[in-house]
């Protein structure tokens, strides 16, 4: 008869050929199934009210989430439209303060061309006299 190895698997040393292969495979086919028996156990089919409730459960965390970043972004967005509003008003005034400073130049330039035009008349008249 043929010695055939048993299979190795992950971790465990190969023995050497011919050097306790019965009893290394006595061994392992014992240890097999304590081992690594867990794994091969069927899974229990998953009931539908639980694919329906863990779904439920993922919708409402998400939906739970998505409101509050639309809460939280609309209190963001109120904030920058007071901002916005104020800073408006702000703006106005200052155009207001811009064309009163405008229209009192105007009227400064006005009084100074006047009275430089009364000076000049002025000057023209004394010196035409002494001429």
């Amino acid at each position: 008869m043929i010695d055939i190895p048993p299979r190795r698997r992950g971790g465990e040393p190969s023995p050497q050929y011919g050097e306790g292969v019965a009893d290394s495979g006595e061994r392992s086919v014992q240890e097999f199934p304590r081992r690594e028996g867990a794994a091969y156990r069927p899974r229990p089919e998953p009931v539908a009210e639980n694919i329906v409730g863990h779904a439920s459960s993922v919708m409402q965390r998400v939906a739970v989430t998505s409101v509050a970043e639309i809460e939280s972004l609309i209190g963001e967005l109120e904030r920058l439209r007071d901002f916005v509003r104020q800073e408006g008003m702000r703006i106005q005034r200052e155009i207001e303060g811009y064309a009163r400073l405008t229209e009192e130049a105007t009227k400064s330039t006005r009084i100074i061309a006047e009275s430089v035009g009364q000076w000049k008349n002025s000057l023209e008249h004394i010196a035409g006299r002494r001429a």
